[in-house]
């Protein structure tokens, strides 16, 4: 195997073709050389225990990250309330937005 132990895997992409490849028919098939181009050049997915801890740690500094933003801002505003405008969610910008009239086979 390219690398073991890998769990199964599948790709979604959006608007794109995807092949289903049997890991044994592609290592069959596969040169030597190639398979160790992929081997220099590509990352194996972490066991379970790594990608939960990894995912966990991401969620933690988002979490704070968004805290930090949210007293920063608040502490702005603070002192000079007429000075700073609170950023629009980018969906409620779209909301606010006139919508413009489609014209169909118009010259």
């Amino acid at each position: 195997m390219l690398f073991p132990n890998q769990p199964e895997l599948t790709l979604v992409s959006n608007e794109c073709e995807c092949l289903l490849l049997n890991k044994s028919s592609f290592l069959h098939l596969a040169s030597d050389q190639y398979k160790q181009s992929i081997r220099r050049s590509e990352i194996p997915f972490p066991n379970d225990s790594v990608f939960y801890k990894t995912y966990h740690t991401n969620e933690l500094w988002k979490c704070f990250s968004k805290q930090v933003y949210i007293d920063a801002y608040e502490r702005l505003n603070q002192k000079h309330p007429q000075n700073i405008k609170r950023p629009m969610n980018i969906n409620e910008q779209k909301r606010h937005q006139p919508q413009q009239p489609i014209l169909i086979g118009a010259s």
